[in-house]
């Protein structure tokens, strides 16, 4: 009797493990089974060539939009007009390369592109014209490699993205067509189009979260076309713009931006049009500009968040502009700027929380100019400026926290204004005109 008891309490617990099994099963199958809408096609829609069958499953099913992505990989001779003639939405991204049309009419009737639309290395492709429902674009626009596109006709309805990439397109000469864009989210990426000459076409739009990067568009003379721009989160940069003139069409600015880094703009004089922008939160770097004279334009900054870094500019002459500005929360280097004769208009600056760089600056022969600086948080580099004479305008620095090196300046022959120096770690000063002991200069011996 007790074996049997036995028996049939194991048959219970079994057939109890066996039922909750099953009801598990059934659960966790209901809850991952994705039911698709009317005219919904979950997946991705990928087509590499004419022998695909995609499209005509597509058609065949009668769909209007797609949960997924739609991939159009191919130069082979496609009627996409035939098979998508009712796609409305896609909930993912639209990508296509290398895809024969003159314009984007087989997408004429999609309203919304919630990932990338993406336009890769399309031989006929000369605008987006097709594209005139299309009120939602959320991820971003990229326009790469497309020899023949002129500018970006079509996307009038579309108000805000992600963000904006136009790459190496031979032939564009504008960015009208985005004359509704209002904002961008993430960043602006501009670069490598030969022809361009503005960025007209973003006449509405006023912000930026993140970055602005333009870089290697030879014929590009100005930022018109940012004129309704009032605020920049991130850094703006411009790289390789040898014709570009000004920067005007940044008056708007009224911000604070991240860092503002300038490379390679040969023609570029000053930098009015940044005359409202009250901050700089991190770097301002100004690089490789052979007609950089000062800094006009920067009238309202009171702090640099970062390095101030003068590279290469042979004709920047002097800091007239910044007028306001009292703080450096790290660097001020001065390198190679071959016709800056002394530091004039800085005439409000009282500390550098970093350190103070002078390297290799042909006509310098004084520091006059910085005589409020009263601090130098880091070393203090004056180096290789052949025509330097005196260190006269660092007679109120009182503090230098670093490092003091003094080399190879041949001309340099009074240190009297660094009498009262306190400094907190050594003195390098070797290979001048005349170069006596910081303990020398303290005693008197302070010129030759």
């Amino acid at each position: 009797m007790r074996k049997i008891k036995q028996f049939l309490f194991v048959t219970m617990l079994l057939s109890g493990m066996i039922y909750s099994s099953c009801k598990k099963s059934s659960s966790s199958d209901s809850s991952t089974t994705t039911v698709a809408g009317v005219g919904e096609y979950i997946g991705s829609v990928v087509v590499h060539s004419k022998t695909d069958t995609m499209l005509t499953y597509f058609l065949s099913k009668n769909y209007n939009r797609i949960t997924g992505s739609l991939e159009l990989y191919t130069s082979d001779d496609i009627d996409f007009a035939k098979y998508l003639a009712n796609l409305k939405s896609v909930t993912g991204s639209v990508q296509l390369y290398k895809i024969r049309n003159s314009d984007l009419s087989f997408l004429s009737n999609v309203t919304k592109i919630t990932g990338d639309l993406q336009i890769s290395a399309c031989p006929n492709l000369t605008s987006l014209s097709g594209l005139y429902k299309l009120d939602t674009l959320t991820t971003g626009l990229i326009i790469e490699n497309n020899p023949k596109i002129k500018d970006l006709q079509g996307l009038g309805h579309v108000l805000t993205m992600m963000n904006l990439t136009i790459t190496n397109n031979a032939a564009l000469q504008s960015l009208v067509g985005l004359n509704s864009l209002s904002s961008i989210t993430g960043n602006i990426s501009i670069g490598e189009n030969p022809i361009l000459t503005s960025v007209n076409g973003l006449v509405s739009l006023e912000t930026v979260t993140s970055n602005i990067l333009m870089y290697n568009n030879p014929q590009q003379l100005n930022l018109y076309g940012l004129n309704s721009l009032k605020g920049i989160t991130g850094n703006l940069t411009l790289s390789g713009l040898p014709s570009l003139t000004d920067i005007t069409a940044l008056s708007l600015l009224d911000d604070t931006i991240a860092s503002i880094v300038i490379s390679g703009c040969n023609h570029l004089t000053d930098l009015n049009g940044l005359n409202n922008l009250p901050k700089i939160s991190k770097d301002l770097r100004l690089v490789n500009c052979n007609e950089l004279i000062n800094l006009q334009g920067l009238t309202k900054i009171d702090t640099i968040g970062g390095t101030i870094e003068l590279s290469k500019l042979p004709a920047f002459r002097s800091f007239a502009g910044p007028t306001a500005l009292k703080g450096i929360r790290k660097d001020l280097r001065i390198e190679e700027c071959n016709a800056l004769t002394s530091l004039e208009g800085l005439t409000k600056l009282d500390s550098i929380n970093g350190s103070l760089v002078l390297d290799d600056n042909l006509s310098l022969t004084n520091l006059k100019g910085i005589d409020k600086l009263k601090v130098v948080r880091g070393n203090v580099e004056i180096l290789n400026n052949e025509n330097l004479v005196s260190l006269d305008g660092m007679d109120n620095i009182t503090t230098i926290s670093g490092n003091l090196d003094v080399y190879y300046n041949p001309k340099l022959t009074s240190y009297c204004a660094i009498k009262s120096l306190t400094l907190t770690k050594f003195a390098y000063i070797g290979f001048n005109g005349y170069s006596p002991t910081l303990t020398q200069i303290k005693a008197g011996s302070c010129s030759k």
